[in-house]
């Protein structure tokens, strides 16, 4: 089959995705459908989010949100702390406006405008408070900006440091803990002022969510960060990074970093399975050759989930949602179809094979 012919057969594939989606999706679905076509502004798009608004399941995060801001309230696995609540609420596609009460809203950014918290975690939490409040629309400057400065941190790293492949030293000199002996330990000088040099998971959510939102000369950034997570020698690196120095002399497992699951071997173990919905379509916002051949492969593995027309229907591995457990790292998978129905499964995994472009 020629290239043109494979183009052809894509997009009336996608075409048929689209149909099936339109015809048997929820509100939730139908929302995110309406802002992947930019519209917004219709009176269809306002009923159905009204609805949307309604959903049981809107009031059970919503009430989930803590009423206090600190690092505790903030990171955690916890269904109540803010990083899980207020962030399934943004994968519904919930505007920050709808989430949080004007009381509440000021909590939250005057937790951002303090920078007090220079430690690695404090530095993350003020981030992600700050991206998911960007994501929501909101339009606090102070939130803003803390975006891009992020972005102009990862991006300086990755342009200009002897260390963006390099980011391990010998633990000599380093009281680690015995179980943790089997980890690498990451240089402490990509994080020595707070915050972590080294993009996470977090910052792969947060562009895909915005990068639409940014001037050009950030976009442009944006890209070239992205180029350096989808090289292979940083997919090589171990998942998870390794171990930062936090406090006087403890040690934690940083985690969060922006893998991508199946791009090798050592990513193609059972264990990615249950992160891979939540990351292909976030990485599949990005223009990458190396992305780009990640996708064919993940077009191939699914192939054993195709139904017909282009609809898929994926194991219940693949589609996690898991109480108290870690939104970002893909166990909160549930887009609110009813998935005891054979059809609400096939709905909710063709729509993240339409999103991601399977």
């Amino acid at each position: 089959m020629s290239k043109n012919d494979e183009r052809t057969d894509r997009k009336l594939e996608r075409e048929q995705q689209f149909a099936f989606l339109e015809s048997n999706c929820g509100v939730t679905i139908k929302n995110l459908l309406f802002k992947q076509q930019g519209d917004e502004g219709s009176s269809a798009f306002k009923q159905n989010y009204a609805e949307l608004l309604n959903l049981p399941e809107v009031a059970y995060w919503k009430n989930k949100i803590p009423s206090t801001a600190d690092m505790t309230t903030i990171l955690g696995s916890s269904d109540a702390c803010f990083e899980n609540s207020f962030g399934r609420l943004l994968s519904f596609g919930l505007y920050t406006k709808d989430i949080l009460s004007s009381d509440l809203r000021k909590t939250y950014l005057d937790f951002v405008s303090d920078d007090n918290d220079t430690s690695v975690y404090g530095t993350l939490a003020r981030y992600l408070v700050a991206g998911y409040l960007f994501i929501g629309g909101d339009g606090d400057k102070t939130a803003r900006q803390v975006v891009l400065d992020r972005i102009d941190a990862l991006y300086d790293f990755v342009v200009n440091s002897p260390l963006k492949f390099d980011i391990y030293v010998e633990p000599d000199g380093f009281s680690i803990p015995k179980a943790y002996r089997s980890k690498q330990l990451v240089n402490p000088a990509l994080y020595e002022d707070g915050a972590f040099a080294l993009p996470l998971v977090h910052d792969i959510f947060i562009f895909a969510h915005t990068n639409h939102k940014l001037p050009d000369a950030y976009q442009t950034k944006i890209k070239v960060i992205v180029d350096y997570v989808a090289d292979p020698q940083y997919q090589d690196f171990d998942y998870g990074y390794g171990l930062v120095k936090y406090g006087q002399n403890k040690f934690h497992f940083m985690g969060w970093s922006a893998h991508m699951p199946l791009f090798n071997d050592t990513l193609s173990v059972d264990y990615f399975k249950k992160g891979l919905v939540f990351r292909m379509p976030l990485f599949s916002t990005f223009e990458n050759p190396n992305i780009r051949a990640w996708r064919a492969k993940l077009r191939d593995y699914f192939e054993a989930f195709r139904i017909e027309d282009g609809l898929y229907g994926f194991s219940n591995d693949h589609l996690p949602e898991v109480k108290n457990s870690y939104f970002l790292n893909g166990r909160h998978t549930s887009l609110n179809e009813n998935r005891r129905r054979k059809t609400g499964k096939i709905v909710e995994s063709t729509f993240y094979a339409y999103w991601a472009g399977l």
